[in-house]
């Protein structure tokens, strides 16, 4: 069964916006603390906004893009505007992502996948997500993902969003595999991640950096003597997790168990910091 990115982008954006319309415009996002329900709110407009802008003008280039970024409209200040801007933008999506066949090409930040695909793909799971940031930055009960959408949702992480830290890595940087670990969900096929570390001085200021990048190795027990750990749970429970939302499981009742760790010390301490890396 396909998931309708369509039905879904547009089912999910609207429960985000019913959430954060009902809220005081300068509520905490909990899951994002730097954000507040306006913040969230303009994240969806900008965001539909320039992937509807990428699609309509077919850009592939790194400096189509850019002319995009600095044609855009400044962020709107009273809520009604930004309400009526959020909500064109997710039509103007929405109907980019309905004219165009997911091997039509477009431009995507991580350069191994491109076209029009991956950013259905993107923005299905990006709207499922800040919908949970939404719904809890209102105090609302926060409804289930459902189980084709979660599975993907973790899917997505790992062939996707993880494995791009690498392309980000700068020429100084010298990078390090320092643990293994296993991602099992319920009833889905078990898989394996190496995370590595990134670190070096930054030759123009002298700073220090020192951060963790993960991807998906291939079917079968990594070989080597790497800290192992295990991560098992309901794709649901996985999804949110790898999103760095586990803590809206605890609004979602008893069937929706927390994500199971267990492993070597050191390998769990390098998984901790990969999730708390967070996915706004």
């Amino acid at each position: 069964m396909t998931i309708d990115a369509i039905a879904t982008i547009r089912e999910e954006t609207e429960r985000s916006v019913a959430a954060l319309a009902s809220t005081a415009p300068d509520q905490q996002v909990p899951t994002c603390p730097d954000w507040t329900a306006d913040d969230l709110l303009w994240h969806l407009a900008e965001v539909h906004e320039f992937w509807a802008a990428i699609l309509e003008a077919g850009a592939t280039t790194q400096e189509q893009v850019m002319a995009i970024e600095e044609g855009r409209a400044e962020r709107p200040v009273e809520r009604e505007a930004l309400l009526a801007r959020r909500s064109a933008a997710t039509e103007a999506l929405l109907a980019q992502l309905a004219a165009h066949a997911d091997e039509d090409p477009a431009w995507f930040w991580y350069s191994a996948i491109q076209g029009v695909g991956i950013t259905r793909r993107m923005q299905t799971h990006e709207a499922t997500i800040h919908r949970v940031d939404a719904e809890l930055t209102a105090g609302r009960p926060v409804t289930p993902i459902a189980p084709q959408v979660a599975a993907d949702g973790l899917a997505h992480v790992l062939e996707v969003m993880w494995p791009a830290g690498f392309e980000w890595i700068p020429d100084w940087a010298t990078t390090r595999p320092v643990a293994a670990v296993e991602i099992v969900p319920d009833g889905g096929t078990a898989q394996w991640i190496e995370i590595s570390r990134w670190s070096g001085t930054r030759p123009r200021d002298g700073k220090e950096f020192d951060a963790p990048v993960a991807r998906l190795l291939p079917p079968g027990r990594p070989a080597g003597d790497l800290p192992r750990a295990r991560a098992a749970g309901t794709a649901q429970a996985l999804d949110l997790w790898a999103w760095g939302r586990e803590q809206a499981l605890a609004h979602l009742g008893e069937e929706a168990q927390r994500v199971a760790l267990q492993g070597d010390s050191a390998a769990l301490a390098q998984l901790e910091e990969l999730i708390a890396e967070g996915h706004d």
